[in-house]
């Protein structure tokens, strides 16, 4: 139990590592936002990751690998990218106070991570390599399996808030000037990761 423990905290912290858009969307939300905004992207990607295994791991475990839908989640997922991306190159600079954000906000935030996440189809990729690694490695032992997924899912998602409060500690130096400069970078970065999944996957 202890190594399959192990083997989810170096898998979480691998995944987090991935400098993908949900990773540019935290930083962007961390130095501009509220942390509560950064906890419930967060929270939404995190309940994604866990629809992704259980789906993997209960229902298509067998035959994930001849989906005949797979380029609709290409397609799809980065149609979604670019439209957040554009939307940050459009949208006005502005640092917002943590109780200017209200709970419409916050559950659109959790669903937009939630949507982002479901739609990568390289975020099921990885889970489901991680996921073949861990039944061979365990010799397809569910419980520590579970154990090890369990573990990642919690570090990725305290990462994931970790590195949005990072940036939330610079909020204070953040100028209109930056934010701008920041809502392009970002968004640029959004979409080009949108059309690289429908273009180049």
């Amino acid at each position: 139990m202890l190594e399959a423990i192990f083997q989810g905290i170096i898998m979480g912290l691998i995944l987090s590592t991935f400098c993908g858009p949900i990773f540019f969307m935290i930083i962007n939300l961390g130095i501009t936002n509220s942390l509560k905004s950064v906890f419930y992207l967060s929270f939404g990607v995190f309940l994604s990751d866990a629809l992704i295994i259980f789906f993997l791991l209960f229902v298509a475990l067998a035959s994930i690998a001849e989906l005949k839908y797979l380029d609709i989640l290409y397609y799809f997922g980065g149609t979604l990218l670019i439209y957040f991306g554009i939307r940050n190159l459009i949208k006005k600079p502005k640092v917002f106070e943590s109780n200017e954000v209200s709970t419409k906000d916050l559950n659109k935030l959790m669903l937009k991570g939630f949507l982002i996440n479901s739609f990568n189809p390289t975020i099921l990729f990885f889970w489901f390599g991680a996921l073949m690694l861990s039944i061979n490695n365990f010799h397809n032992d569910r419980n520590l399996v579970l154990a090890q997924f369990i573990t990642g899912l919690i570090v990725t998602l305290f990462t994931d808030c970790l590195k949005g409060y990072l940036a939330f500690q610079l909020k204070g130096y953040a100028k209109p000037s930056f934010i701008k400069i920041l809502n392009i970078f970002s968004g640029i970065i959004i979409i080009g990761f949108g059309l690289k999944l429908i273009f180049f996957h």
